[in-house]
């Protein structure tokens, strides 16, 4: 019976080494059931990192499309008022250029018409001084002729006052046709 019993403690210590390699191969299977687990998890959270980093990019591309929409928006916006105000500046360098021409125009209207005044102005007074040049003798000799007519009755001294009268309208108007080729003259000189 002693080889039983010697027999029996190796017997006894080969089912505790089965039993430990039982053991062992379970905590393998579940070591390597775990490290699957975890690598199934891994591969889980990367396809769902993958997918949120699309998804951002997705968001972000449209983002960046919406903000781009908007800037082309806000810069027709202000592309548009910048013609509107670039439009009413040409309208009124238009209108301002119109009034300038309309100043140059009044401008030059007064400018030939005071010409005008100045040669017509001119051209009486040198009628005045021709006429009163050519009075001038005729009071010399209407002197003598008044010295006479003294001498002569009241009645014939009041004929010849009517008489010079008449004189004097002649006179002026035969001045008033020589200021009529002045005037021609002067508007010839204020055309030139």
């Amino acid at each position: 019976m002693a080889t039983r019993k010697s027999s029996d403690p190796i017997a006894a210590i080969r089912k505790e080494i089965d039993a430990l390699e039982s053991k062992l191969e379970t905590a393998r299977k579940n070591l390597v059931k775990d490290a699957e687990k975890a690598v199934n998890q891994a591969k889980s959270q990367v396809e769902k990192a993958r997918k949120r980093i699309a998804d951002e990019q997705k968001r972000l591309k449209e983002l960046q499309a919406k903000a781009k929409k908007e800037l082309n928006s806000r810069l027709e916006q202000q592309i548009n008022r910048a013609k509107e105000a670039l439009d009413k500046a040409k309208d009124l360098e238009q209108d301002a250029r119109a009034v300038l021409s309309l100043t140059k125009e009044d401008f030059d209207a007064v400018k030939t018409e005071y010409n005008r005044a100045i040669a017509v102005g001119k051209a009486r007074l040198a009628a005045r001084k021709k006429s009163a040049t050519k009075k001038a003798p005729a009071k010399k000799k209407a002197p003598a002729k008044k010295a006479a007519a003294k001498k002569a009755p009241a009645k014939k001294k009041a004929a010849p006052k009517k008489k010079a009268p008449a004189k004097k309208a002649a006179a002026k108007k035969a001045p008033a046709k020589k200021k009529a080729p002045a005037k021609k003259k002067a508007a010839a000189k204020a055309k030139a």
